[in-house]
């Protein structure tokens, strides 16, 4: 009845042991394969036409990896005058359409406000006109299947 036991405790350890790899896998793929994927360029517009008005990210994208690219999370820093850093974001899931490998697309993300915290806007819509310029970072990536 030891052996048993003894054996059903390594089984469960070893497929816990696989299981927190396999997990601690994957995001590690994504983070390493981001510094695949290039900003050739990037534009900021405001739509006024919209109520309230809404600030849109055209990016172009081009993928120098060997895999698909179905999302992406990136980081946006606003700057003023002087270079000093006004307000940062991290937009998750950006991308809805999956950027091949080797291409090189165009993409519109909205730019989402929120006017009872402002701490939690991807765009600091109070203070739009004082934005000198803004740097992209991409975080993370997300591999498409296929």
């Amino acid at each position: 009845m030891t052996y048993i036991s003894g054996y059903a405790c390594r089984a469960i350890f070893t497929c816990a042991v696989f299981f927190m790899l396999f997990l601690s896998a994957d995001p590690a793929k994504g983070e390493d394969y981001a510094k695949n994927i290039e900003v050739a360029e990037a534009d900021i517009k405001i739509n006024y036409q919209e109520v309230p008005a809404v600030a849109y990210l055209y990016l172009t994208l081009k993928n120098n990896g060997s895999r698909n690219v179905s999302n992406l999370n990136f980081k946006i820093g606003y700057f003023g005058e002087g270079d000093y850093l006004m307000h940062k974001a991290v937009v998750k899931n950006a991308l809805n359409i999956m950027l091949p490998k080797g291409e090189t697309r165009k993409y519109k993300v909205r730019l989402r406000g929120d006017f009872n915290n402002e701490r939690y806007e991807q765009y600091p819509y109070s203070r739009s006109a004082e934005i000198s310029d803004f740097d992209i970072k991409i975080i993370n990536v997300k591999i498409a299947k296929g």
